[in-house]
């Protein structure tokens, strides 16, 4: 008789065990509190016009790619564009474009940190080696921490193959970004570290000071190892998943949020119950991100993490073009704050992210004469529910207008605005039960010391998405997939 799992949530990793699992011939349910599949890769509709929930840019897809490896073995084929110049970061005093071309970035590099071009090149290729080591073991597939003999995956044989290698992530395990920078002076080079900041904030969720440099490494040099537009948003990616697990007989049953979820000891059963469902199973998968008890995630662990602040807009497409030209736009944008935007450096931290793409109708039809625009920012998750309601309105209203004011000195957003909407962790917690978003920071402890097991203290259940290793992000939520997939396979042979 078949095993039977259910998993809550349908983002990127619960989705991603699911289809594995289904694959293996498990009995796999899906519940999801949303209408939509794909979690922070999924989407939302406003105004009549389809969101992205937050993810934009796809990684790992580039052949023999992590995430392409994972959908092969899945019999999924995800058509994709490589993004060549993925985003440009505008710093307060000047602009750093991120290009995937080693020379052009190289280049890039040399014009931007001239004053210290020597130690930059030099640390950017200590950075490079770094990630190569640490890509290599991520492809042998050990998920942290190791609990059982196969959550080391091939590393050992990878170890004995690459001996130097593994000294070297030995070596630097325990530094942090700043580290490194300290080891080639630079760690004082204020125009490097705003740089850096810049970028880790958005992929490790903490600045040089405390990142962790193995994963930050990764996330330094991904963008030249391959980034991705997927058509139609990375929605594409959890229907693909969806798509898949239906086919092998799983069942994805939505806007079904759980409402109870209780250990049956003497079965050795989870008594699972929904708005649609009521059932018991031998496995639970949580992908949530949201506890049901104690041990049933580590939402309620003493854990920092962030919220965000976000901003939709739909821009005349006629009306930017006349005024950019022939000028050519990345894919994304990144802006450090200037010091006149008071309210914004006040209630959010970090770069203004923002993407722009194709507008679509709620069917995923390109609306002619439009573009979509999405801002992310991160901000204080407390912050925002001390507020009173007067004060909340018009500090809402003041963060969108200084975010618009700053898009402005790069793309002229305001007069071409058709209409923008804002959202803050409130509007997370009403919508979708929780305000973080993003998962812990990659410190050293979160990282390296102490990472979070997809196995939970709880008998037959685990845990998958941004709070396990091996982090934030897409393509980290679908490798934690995996490796749950992989603990219940094995586990319990």
């Amino acid at each position: 008789m078949s095993k039977s799992v259910c998993i809550v949530g349908a983002g990127v990793g619960g989705l991603t065990a699911a289809a594995y699992l289904a694959k293996e011939g498990y009995k796999v349910t899906v519940l999801e509190k949303a209408a939509t599949v794909g979690g922070s890769a999924g989407w939302y509709v406003r105004k009549g016009r389809k969101f992205p929930t937050g993810a934009t840019i796809a990684f790992g897809l580039e052949e023999s790619g992590l995430l392409r490896t994972l959908l092969k073995e899945l019999d999924i084929d995800l058509p994709a564009e490589e993004l060549l110049h993925p985003m440009d970061v505008i710093l307060p005093e000047w602009k750093v474009s991120i290009v995937k071309s080693p020379a052009l970035w190289a280049q890039e590099l040399k014009e931007a940190f001239h004053s210290r071009s020597g130690d930059v090149a030099r640390f950017w290729e200590a950075l490079q080696r770094i990630s190569d080591d640490v890509l290599a073991v991520t492809e042998s597939k050990v998920s942290l921490p190791v609990r059982k003999r196969h959550d080391l995956g091939s590393l050992p044989l990878h170890a004995v193959l690459h001996p130097r290698s593994m000294v070297r992530l030995a070596r630097y395990s325990l530094y942090t970004v700043e580290d490194l920078m300290r080891k080639y002076h630079l760690d004082s080079y204020e125009p490097l570290r705003q740089l850096l900041n810049a970028q880790l904030l958005d992929a490790v969720q903490t600045d040089v000071r405390e990142a962790a440099l193995l994963p930050s490494s990764l996330a330094l040099t991904i963008y030249r190892r391959g980034s991705f537009f997927i058509e139609k948003g990375m929605c594409q990616l959890a229907k693909a998943l969806a798509h898949r697990i239906k086919e092998l007989g799983g069942e994805i049953v939505k806007v079904s949020p759980l409402e109870s979820l209780i250990y049956e000891e003497s079965r050795k059963q989870w008594n699972v119950a929904s708005r649609k469902c009521t059932s018991s199973f031998d496995f639970v998968i949580n992908n949530s991100g949201i506890s049901f008890g104690e041990g049933t995630s580590y939402e309620s662990e003493d854990e920092f993490s962030w919220g965000a602040f976000r901003v939709d807009a739909i821009l005349s497409e006629e009306g930017l073009r006349e005024s950019l030209k022939e000028m050519k736009w990345p894919f994304a944008y990144q802006i450090v704050p200037s010091l006149d935007s008071p309210s914004l450096r006040a209630n959010t931290h970090g770069p203004v992210y923002v993407t722009f793409n194709h507008s679509v109708d709620r069917k995923g039809e390109w609306v002619e004469g439009e573009v979509m625009m999405t801002v992310s920012l991160h901000t204080n998750l407390e912050k925002w529910s001390k507020y009173t309601e007067d004060e909340y309105k018009r500090i809402k209203e003041q963060v969108t207008e200084e975010i618009l004011t700053e898009i402005g000195k790069v793309i002229p957003v305001k007069e071409n605005l058709l209409f923008a909407e804002a959202g803050t962790p409130l509007t997370y917690e009403r919508y979708i039960g929780k305000r973080a978003v993003g998962g812990y920071p990659l410190t050293v402890r979160n990282a390296i010391t102490k990472p979070k097991s997809v196995r939970s203290s709880l008998p037959q259940l685990y845990i998958v998405g941004e709070q396990v290793f091996p982090g934030p992000g897409t393509l980290s939520s679908a490798l934690s997939g995996y490796y749950a997939a992989r603990s219940i396979m094995k586990d319990h042979k």
